[in-house]
């Protein structure tokens, strides 16, 4: 599996909660089956510790979208989807996310997915990982 997969699926993940957050009527028991079809196809080299984590992260979108389709809907005065993401479910929402660039960092190392785990890691634990250390130094590391 390539990072360029890893960094696709975890965009189509981002994409995937920005819209059930932002648009949740738009979304239904068909329309998360759908999306799990087709992200899953796109997926398929995964290994089995990313896929469980793609499901993880279906499961957050549905809880997601319930939340912001009932009585927070009228609430809600956020623009920022990402911030409608932390309101329903904070870091728990992100914790498969982390787990999933994790996994690509491990089997196809790069600085992109470098970035995205120390990016996700800041906002799940609420402290920095690798902090002052760039991917060159980290792959020299390990």
């Amino acid at each position: 599996m390539t990072a360029g997969a890893y960094l696709s699926v975890l965009r189509a993940i981002e994409q995937l909660y920005e819209s059930v957050v932002m648009s949740p009527e738009s979304w239904n028991d068909q329309s998360f089956a759908d999306w799990a079809n087709e992200t899953l196809a796109d997926a398929a080299e995964l290994p089995r510790e990313a896929v469980r984590e793609l499901r993880r992260c279906l499961r957050s979108a549905q809880k997601l979208q319930t939340f912001w389709a009932g009585e927070h809907s009228a609430v809600s005065d956020h623009a920022d989807w990402r911030s409608r993401v932390d309101i329903a479910l904070g870091p728990k929402a992100w914790r498969p996310t982390l787990a999933l660039a994790r996994v690509g960092l491990e089997t196809a190392p790069n600085e992109e997915l470098f970035l995205e785990v120390k990016e996700r890691f800041a906002v799940v634990n609420s402290e920095r990982w690798m902090d002052g250390i760039d991917f060159e130094e980290w792959v020299n590391k390990g």
